[in-house]
């Protein structure tokens, strides 16, 4: 089910909804909510909000660090990688990366 789940987390990128459920992504597994609840606990030592929110930051990232979305604001890439709002964007990003997606960014972009 591990493998199953981080495939299709790379592959079908559903963590870009911000309305994903655990229910939701279990159902498209084909397995129980409580058993996918079980699989992050165990195997990943997550719970199902954290594990979607590291995939989130991950891609926020990507696209803070990428030049071509430099006239984006710091609150459309948070929407763009699957975040609701500001402040779990930003709680998120900290947790994740250790500094705030401002700081992020500066310091991604003005290394050569």
């Amino acid at each position: 089910y591990l493998g199953r789940l981080l495939q299709k987390m790379e592959e079908e990128q559903p963590y870009l909804n911000e309305d994903l459920k655990l229910s939701d992504l279990a159902s498209d597994l084909g397995i129980s909510t409580h058993h996918l609840s079980q699989v992050l606990n165990e195997y990943l030592q997550r719970n199902f909000a954290d594990f979607i929110n590291s995939y989130r930051v991950k891609k926020a990232q990507e696209l803070l660090a990428n030049p071509g979305y430099n006239q984006h604001t710091i609150l459309s890439i948070a929407y763009d990688a699957g975040f609701k709002n500001k402040a779990s964007f930003n709680a998120a990003f900290k947790k994740h990366s250790g500094q705030t997606p401002s700081q992020f960014r500066k310091t991604y972009l003005s290394t050569p």
